[in-house]
């Protein structure tokens, strides 16, 4: 059973020299942390419902125990995601939208108790035959690390701000950015029409950078620290002017949702908010099993949420809505990979399968990793940054130190934090906004050419089958995967302008598909000469053959021969010579298994024989060549019908006369 935690904020330490500051240290950074929760999760053929009475059954099972917990001095049992009615009515909204599969949210509930209580009271819930798992997350905290424990630089507040949008890097074109910029110059671009919502704890919405397009906190109660949410929405949409910075998609409307109870209950109310095609970010990571889900300020062991249940299924439901869903990989140097994350920890549900693994399921999340910068301070640009958590669940990375953005005050400092900024932004909290930025810029964009918005499933792909690839580092190779960093350039051209492929499946896939487009191209041009070629020379074999036998075709034979005991009679027909069996046909054309005439007796054998052969030539260049492709042959070899016509009359008269001397000696 994970170990429950206080809810107090703890203080940051060092994440790169690794000094660790004290608590009461004037220059310490405080950091958000949340509490520990406590979730069940129901039976689905139970049903439970709760009510001021307790905890009751639909499916009739035993739920006493639960109620008697339940009326404990100061413990409280709730649905987690609201009201059963509440729940439904999300549950039937989602499936109307039919962009994925909808978990089913009426079965978690959270419980409120003492901190020193929830372990004891999650196991003692868990024997309950109506609940198939019951455990206590370890608090969420922001992923960030810091170069060092940040104050504001101290001094007066200057009279004005510098534009710092040139230490902004990640804002120019790839390898060494995302090519916000280019986006900006098509309509939309900047993330217009698009609305954002950051998941976490603080911001300072009177920031004088982020001024424009902010909807302040829309759920939850925002706490007291505020230097964390701050420079992750100065990162996406800090005010497009002529101070401070500019965000990636400055056109986008963005807006809070605090993580001030449950982050499960948080994140589905944030994504009710939400429409298809809009971007919800989760600023947040917690302690996994590494170390036994204990808090560390180093943060080593701490992976993505959607690896609790409850979370997965908020996560879920966003995308089942349409809502595209950006998640910290966490600051925990672990390989997500590792079998570690597929052992089922105490308390979770049976049913409960590894998310890091996609093949057991998907919660369609785009989840981020950090990579260095292209200063080479960290190791060579786009590799991995030590504390970034890998593996093949990472489908992005952005920059993970070194971020300019608003906030904490090492860059601009004074006594109003209105008016600080950062240069040291990092983590992979401060890589998941830029990811955030390229996806709303090219959602702006999309909209702006009047093309459908991408779907999460698409926004997933496209990051990966695109950007700035990952490279060797000092720590580690590209076998640990935090993925490609985007290149918006790329993606509008694709996706806007439509000068690549639209439809990507992996980086592979596009040049095996393009490899296979060209091959085929190719024989297609061989094969178009080759029919040619071979049409030319059907055309003259007709024509030579048209002009040799046509004398022959026009002779009326009408006589009776018998062979093999059946009866055949030969009439000219229209120029053709048609064969019929007196029985009921002939085999195929032929007579007696060989070719009709060429195993018949009399002198009609050959004549038949050089006609068959006549007819089946032209019936094969009837298959083979089009009428659009048949010559015009009123200038050709039968120019001189007429002539011919006489030519056949004359020979007539000499068939005749011999014909009339072979009757005698049949």
């Amino acid at each position: 059973m994970p170990p429950t935690r206080r809810s107090t904020p703890r203080t940051s330490r060092s994440g790169r020299s690794g000094h660790d500051a004290p608590p009461d240290s004037p220059t310490a950074v405080v950091l958000p942390a949340g509490p520990a929760e406590l979730i069940v999760v129901a039976r689905p053929d139970a049903q439970l419902r709760v009510s001021a009475d307790g905890v009751s059954s639909l499916g009739g099972a035993d739920t006493r125990s639960l109620t008697a917990v339940s009326r404990r001095r100061g413990v409280r049992i709730t649905p987690l995601f609201g009201p059963h009615d509440r729940v439904r009515a999300m549950t039937r909204s989602a499936e109307a939208a039919a962009a994925g599969p909808v978990p089913d949210l009426g079965l978690y509930y959270h419980v409120e108790g003492p901190d020193a209580e929830l372990a004891a009271l999650a196991e003692e819930l868990a024997s309950n035959e109506a609940v198939d798992g019951a455990y206590v997350k370890p608090g969420g905290e922001p992923p960030v690390m810091l170069d060092r424990d940040l104050a504001p630089a101290p001094g007066d507040t200057p009279p004005a701000t510098p534009d710092f949008t040139p230490r902004q890097g990640y804002l120019d074109p790839a390898p060494g950015g995302i090519d916000a910029r280019y986006a900006w110059t098509f309509a939309g671009g900047g993330g217009a029409g698009v609305n954002v919502i950051d998941c976490e704890w603080g911001w300072r919405f009177d920031h004088e950078d982020l001024g424009i397009n902010q909807g302040g906190v829309v759920v939850g109660t925002a706490g007291t620290d505020t230097n964390h949410g701050t420079a992750v929405i100065g990162e996406i949409s800090g005010d497009r002017n002529a101070i401070g910075v500019t965000g990636i998609a400055p056109d986008a409307f963005i807006r809070a949702a605090a993580f001030s109870g449950p982050t499960a209950a948080t994140i589905t109310s944030a994504a009710n908010l939400l429409s298809a095609g809009d971007v919800l970010l989760l600023e947040i990571h917690r302690a996994g099993p590494r170390f036994n889900f204990a808090a560390r300020a180093d943060q080593q062991g701490y992976i993505a949420i959607e690896w609790w249940p409850d979370d997965f299924a908020a996560i879920q439901f966003a995308f089942s809505r349409g809502v595209i869903v950006v998640e910290a990989a966490g600051n925990g140097r672990q390989n997500l990979d590792d079998a570690i994350y597929s052992v089922r920890p105490a308390g979770f549900p049976a049913s409960w399968t590894n998310p890091f693994n996609r093949a057991n399921r998907d919660s369609g999340a785009i989840v981020v990793g950090a990579g260095a910068p292209p200063s080479g301070n960290f190791g060579a640009d786009r590799s991995r940054l030590d504390f970034s958590n890998y593996g093949a669940l990472i489908d992005a990375q952005g920059w993970g130190r070194e971020v300019v953005s608003t906030g904490y005050g090492d860059l601009q400092g004074g006594p109003d934090p209105r008016f600080h900024y950062t240069a040291t932004f990092a983590g992979t909290s401060s890589a998941s906004p830029i990811v955030v930025g390229a996806v709303t810029a090219l959602q702006g964009a999309l909209g702006g050419a009047g093309k459908p918005r991408m779907t999460p499933t698409q926004a997933r792909a496209w990051l990966r089958a695109t950007g700035s690839p990952q490279q060797d580092g000092p720590n580690g190779p590209v076998s640990q995967r935090i993925g490609n960093r985007p290149d918006l350039r790329a993606l509008v051209n694709a996706h806007v302008k439509g000068l690549v492929l639209e439809k990507f499946k992996d980086v592979k896939d596009v040049k095996v598909e393009k490899i296979e487009a060209k091959e085929k191209k190719e024989n297609f041009k061989e094969r178009k000469d080759v029919l040619k070629d071979g049409a030319k020379e059907k055309i003259e074999a007709k024509e030579k053959i048209e002009a040799k036998e046509k004398v022959e075709i026009k002779e009326k034979v009408e006589k009776n021969v018998v062979s093999d005991g059946k009866f055949i009679e030969h009439k000219q027909v229209e120029g053709k010579l048609a064969d019929k069996v007196a029985d009921g046909g002939f085999d195929g054309g032929r007579l007696g298994g060989g070719v009709l005439g060429g195993g018949g007796v009399g002198p009609a054998a050959g004549l038949e024989s050089r006609l068959t052969g006549l007819e089946n030539a032209v019936a094969a260049l009837a298959h083979f060549i089009g009428a659009d492709l048949r010559p015009d042959l009123s200038g050709g070899a039968l120019l001189r019908e007429e002539d011919l016509a006489a030519q056949a009359t004359q020979a007539k008269a000499v068939k005749d006369a011999k014909d009339a001397e072979n009757l005698g000696t049949w």
